[in-house]
């Protein structure tokens, strides 16, 4: 079995298993609901992020990832590193489908396996999926503290 072959069954495993595409558009729904609750509650303890979709509030969110990471301290939040990865990736594709024209969520069945579904954002041809949120985002970016930022300008193009 090939190492590529391994990667995409471990990621196809790690994805939510629903029946149909309603089940699973209907999950996805749920999970950024219950993501922007939380990300509304970051920002009344967070005096510096106020959930408005510009660019500095992503910016400031992601500092503020950094600054958790950097500590180890999701706790304050009653998060894990994992939990507030998914609710910045939530507000990442929130803000990009509130202020960039024909920008949407989607919901689509992950292509290698059956009755496994990922979510994401589409804008024309360019699909950005992330069913995880920014799973190790600093692990990924590690010298690019605003790589949301940076990619939130490509989408805009």
């Amino acid at each position: 079995m090939s190492k590529h072959h391994d990667l995409t069954a471990s990621y196809g495993e790690s994805l939510v298993t629903c029946e149909h595409q309603f089940e699973a558009s209907y999950y996805y729904h749920q999970v950024r609901e219950q993501c922007m609750n939380r990300i509304h509650e970051i920002s009344k303890a967070v005096d510096e992020f106020t959930v408005d979709f510009t660019d500095e509030s992503l910016k400031i969110l992601e500092l503020l990832y950094y600054d958790l990471e950097d500590s180890n301290c999701f706790d304050y939040f009653s998060m894990t590193k994992e939990e507030f990865e998914e609710c910045m990736g939530v507000y990442f594709g929130e803000m990009v489908t509130s202020t960039i024209d024909e920008a949407r969520w989607v919901v689509k069945e992950y292509p290698l396996m059956e009755n496994k579904y990922v979510t994401g954002i589409e804008k024309g041809n360019l699909s950005l999926m992330f069913p995880h949120g920014f799973f190790n985002h600093k692990e990924r970016h590690p010298e690019c503290v605003f790589a949301l930022y940076h990619l939130y300008k490509q989408l805009q193009k």
